[in-house]
């Protein structure tokens, strides 16, 4: 059985939340699957499981896995996606499965709770404390050192780098497009490479670029993406272009059509080399907390166990408490 990801089991059910797929490690057996966040192993899970069981998905990422195929972003997928409702129990068996809305720079995650039999266990894989919702995860927390935990389970992605970063802010990646606008010349062509992962920052980056006067043309599949999220708010694209701006931002899938051109990388992107769509969800570290925050953090949730599952799909470098790395096959 794979220590990769998390799997809840009780003598009525089993539960498996954002499992990993191996070509060695056959999944565990399982009556139910969680996805509780949009990464890259969530995508293979998407194009290579074939069991018709119920996998559960917040209603965000199920409008933008079901937007993103309908606009030919993301291949169809066979997976029988359910939404699990926010804040409102959903019973499996005999386990109680609570989730609640968090930031993890991505769309659509969140923090489950969950109780069974014998043991309640709270999971949350990443936080992202310099994004737009930080009262999400504040309010998760809160709820969590409520239920006196018995197992608090954490993905490696908020364990602290092995060498110190500036964190990077959704704040700092709307100030970077505009240093990026005002330092180019107005006259020649500007390109972005952005990820169609989170709409709500592409459509920050479309208000940032109109307010410097450069207006972001989306491509047809992006535009269409955006006008389903927002279908309230204009847009630019090849067919719809501004009148009254001298410049402006074009933005494009792949890197490799950008060679001409003065290029802005969404800064949030850990492969903007990407030869594909799917390559552009890859981010950065933007979950790492420091050693401090990360003793904050789990000393406020008081859970008389701490395990951290640890992300083998990302090369960056965690200090990783290793008195944390214990098997994820949980019994509750």
């Amino acid at each position: 059985m794979s220590n990769n990801y998390l799997t809840l089991s009780s003598q009525e059910t089993t539960v498996i939340c954002d499992p990993v797929f191996s070509e060695h490690d056959p999944l565990a057996a399982h009556d139910y699957v969680i996805l509780t966040h949009l990464d890259n192993d969530a995508l293979d899970f998407l194009a290579d499981y074939d069991e018709q069981k119920n996998v559960y998905v917040s209603f965000e990422f199920y409008k933008l896995i079901q937007k993103l195929i309908a606009v030919k972003l993301l291949a169809e997928t066979q997976v029988q996606l359910k939404i699990i409702p926010y804040q409102y129990p959903l019973t499996l068996g005999d386990i109680r499965l609570t989730a609640f809305p968090n930031d993890d720079g991505q769309f659509g995650s969140f923090a489950l709770l969950a109780t069974g039999p014998e043991k309640t266990v709270g999971y949350c894989d990443a936080v992202y404390t310099h994004g737009n919702h930080n009262k999400r995860i504040k309010r998760w927390k809160k709820i969590f050192q409520q239920s006196q935990l018995d197992i608090l389970v954490l993905g490696s992605k908020i364990s602290p780098l092995t060498k110190n970063q500036n964190a990077l802010s959704e704040n700092g990646m709307q100030e970077m497009l505009t240093k990026f606008i005002t330092k180019n010349n107005a006259n020649a062509p500007l390109t972005a490479l952005l990820s169609p992962f989170n709409p709500e920052r592409l459509y920050r980056y479309d208000k940032t670029a109109k307010l410097n006067q450069t207006p972001i043309i989306w491509n047809k599949n992006y535009l269409q993406l955006l006008q389903a999220f927002y279908p309230y708010a204009e847009f630019y694209g090849a067919e719809n272009l501004p009148l009254t701006s001298k410049s402006a931002l074009v933005q494009s899938e792949q890197r490799h059509q950008l060679a001409a051109n003065k290029i802005f990388t969404d800064p949030a992107v850990l492969h903007p080399e990407a030869i594909s769509i799917t390559g552009l969800i890859y981010q950065k570290q933007l979950c790492a907390l420091s050693q401090s925050e990360l003793h904050d953090f789990t000393e406020y949730l008081a859970a008389d166990q701490v395990i951290m599952k640890e992300d083998r799909s990302l090369n960056q470098n965690h200090l990783i408490p290793q008195k944390w790395l214990q098997s994820l096959a949980l019994t509750i």
